[in-house]
């Protein structure tokens, strides 16, 4: 086992491993330092790093250059230029005020530039970001805090307190937080609220559609596409099949989306440990997580806040510039995960081996323990068994199968070619039913009711007869329907968690509360934040506000609060904000899909205190290298090329 977490600490549908248990001896129970102890050092690490770039009280800050000050300038006088443009605010609503659509493109007799930037300022002020701060007492902005963070610890440790449940305690925050701010604004202590608009309804959409469709293809037919890319993901070498689950996760998030990948996945991963029966599946559930959320940063469509920063940056920035800025800060940040996930685990990924040079020797030189080359017989001992049962029929790709991968192919090119990756898993899921449905009217062999002897002969059918002595005909079976069957298995739970997370997430924000602590933070540094030494001060304070207000709420204030920042600090902000997913549990959704979808299937392994362990080190490590790197390596530029920054 790790020296993290001891057996009787871990909770897990699994079968106990093959050895007998009287020949295992529990081990001791980790203390707070040999626990801790990594995370601690991490957090000292980062601090002491920013003490000696910018001094302990900030002392160390660099004055503006001529370069930052000409920009600062800049920005003053577009500003002032677009307050005092003439607008037709029937147009405007005519347009819809969110319509963005096209408007980087006007031409000079549209307006160009100018009316690009009108726009958008409109679109940052009246809908991305509603400054009602301003509106509430101080009782009311620290009544809020107090109940965003009560809810936020529940959130974080659901076992600490009644056996609730992460989705009752979000829904109920959310509750709690609308009837507070009426009372507030009864008591003309905060603004009125509108709890519909904080509701984000677009990753609800592509959850449901997601979870559509993973049901179907996973239902449909056993040994279908399903079981068969559960099959490529097995190994009977634990570290390798680790290593699979990091690199598929981190692919898969950088071509579709992180919270798509961890969702069809999770039940995947927990399938694997109970078919291998491992004592401890919180190695494989993190290598699919944090993988999930490092890949992501790699693409302009790996998350919901990449999305959104390519849509609200003033420049443009490409598929393929968001690519190249991000290919060496995610290499590197994936390397260091790994790495840390094989030192922090190597007694569950690589058994028998006596210390962590070891378990390198054995990555690269392919030795084998003893105790896994038991493994190893032990699994192609359960695949020739398992292969003389199955018929040649199952093990083929049957026509249904076939179709599936066509569906599946057709919602990656839609996805790919732009289209609304909502409406697509939707339609992909509602396809499936209805193959599904069709296969299961015509084509499925229907179940017999049929009794049997004492001798185990068929008895004939029963004949019922009327008082009359007539006999009485059969009704025909009554149809079961998806409705009835497979809809139910949609986490309806998962939608609702949520609901409520941005109802508390909502309500938060509009007290200022995370600006406030943004500014009083980066002080010095808010117009330099990405500039040497200050970006690495920036970097944390990103990954602290996306663990406590969420990342994509980070990204809205940021879009604001600087409504001209350059391709470059945007790349900074992705990164950032992406990789302090990992730090704790509520930094990111993927994490909270994969706790709750392992938990659906009896898993509960992935906790917040079995996480942070290991994910605040492995945060800040990579977190730090992928953005030295990204400081000394990077293909954006630094100004504003629609600014006029870059014309110097």
């Amino acid at each position: 086992m790790s020296p993290l977490y001891d057996d009787d600490d871990v909770e897990c549908s699994a079968a106990p491993a093959a050895a007998p248990a009287e020949s295992r001896t529990p081990a001791p129970k980790p203390s707070f330092f040999r626990k801790w102890g990594p995370a601690l050092v991490a957090i000292a690490g980062v601090l002491a790093v920013n003490s000696f770039l910018l001094g302990p009280t900030g002392s160390r800050i660099p004055a503006l250059n001529s370069r930052q000050l000409a920009a600062r300038s800049a920005r003053d006088e577009r500003t002032k230029a677009v307050m005092d443009m003439e607008w037709d605010h029937q147009a405007d609503l005519k347009r819809g005020v969110s319509n963005m659509s096209g408007a980087r493109q006007l031409s000079e007799s549209e307006g160009g530039v100018m009316e690009y930037t009108r726009r958008r300022h409109r679109y940052l002020g009246e809908y991305v970001h509603v400054d009602v701060s301003d509106q509430f007492t101080l009782l009311g902005k620290i009544s809020i805090s107090l109940i965003y963070f009560a809810f936020w610890v529940f959130l974080m440790f659901p076992n600490w307190f009644l056996p609730i449940g992460r989705p009752g305690i979000a829904l109920g925050g959310g509750l709690c937080m609308v009837v507070f701010r009426y009372i507030l604004l009864l008591t003309g202590q905060g603004p009125a609220f509108d709890a519909a608009k904080v509701i984000i309804l677009e990753p609800l959409f592509l959850l449901f559609g997601l979870m559509l469709t993973t049901i179907y293809l996973e239902k449909m037919e056993r040994g279908g596409l399903f079981d068969k890319l559960r099959d490529s993901l097995d190994d009977p070498v634990n570290w390798k099949r680790s290593a699979k689950i990091m690199a598929m996760s981190t692919i898969g998030s950088a071509a579709v989306m992180n919270d798509s990948v961890v969702l069809i996945f999770s039940g995947v991963v927990v399938d694997l440990c109970v078919r291998h029966k491992v004592a401890n599946s919180l190695p494989y559930l993190l290598s699919l997580a944090t993988t999930a959320n490092t890949g992501s940063a790699l693409t302009m469509t790996g998350n919901p806040q990449n999305i959104l920063i390519v849509s609200l940056a003033y420049d443009d920035i490409s598929w393929t510039e968001f690519l190249t800025n991000m290919v060496l800060p995610v290499i590197a940040a994936s390397t260091i995960n790994a790495i840390m996930l094989f030192l922090y685990y190597a007694g569950e990924l690589f058994p028998g081996s006596s210390s962590a040079i070891e378990a390198i020797g054995i990555v690269f030189s392919g030795n084998r323990t003893p105790e896994m080359l038991a493994q190893e017989h032990a699994y192609h001992a359960r695949n020739v068994a398992k292969a003389e049962d199955e018929t040649d029929a199952q093990a083929g790709w049957s026509i249904w199968s076939k179709i599936q991968i066509v569906i599946v192919l057709i919602f990656l090119v839609c996805f790919a070619a732009g289209l609304d990756v909502c409406v697509t898993s939707i339609c992909a899921g509602a396809v499936l039913m209805v193959l599904a449905a069709w296969k299961r009217q015509h084509f499925d062999p229907k179940p017999e009711i049929v009794d049997y002897d004492a001798e185990g002969n068929a008895l004939p059918p029963k004949k019922m007869y009327d008082m009359d002595g007539n006999e009485i005909e059969p009704e025909e079976e009554e149809l079961v329907t998806e409705s009835e069957t497979t809809l139910t298995e949609v986490d309806y739970g998962l939608l609702m968690l949520f609901i409520g997370q941005f109802i508390l997430i909502g309500s938060f924000d509009d007290t200022g509360v995370p600006q406030g602590f943004f500014n009083i933070a980066m002080g010095g540094c808010a117009e330099q934040m990405t500039s040497v030494p200050c970006v690495y001060w920036f970097v944390l304070v990103i990954t602290i506000l996306s663990n406590v207000a969420s990342n994509v709420p980070v990204v809205q204030m940021l879009a604001a609060t600087f409504p001209y920042a350059s391709p470059y600090d945007w790349m900074q902000v992705s990164f950032s904000a992406t990789i302090a997913g990992n730090l704790t549990m509520l930094g990111s959704a993927a994490n909270m899909i994969v706790a709750f979808q392992a938990a659906k299937v009896g898993d509960r392994t992935f906790t917040s205190e079995r996480h942070a362990p290991f994910g605040i080190p492995s945060t800040l490590l990579s977190l730090y290298a992928g953005t030295f790197l990204l400081s000394m390596v990077h293909f954006s530029p630094e100004c504003s090329i629609k600014l006029g920054e870059c014309e110097e």
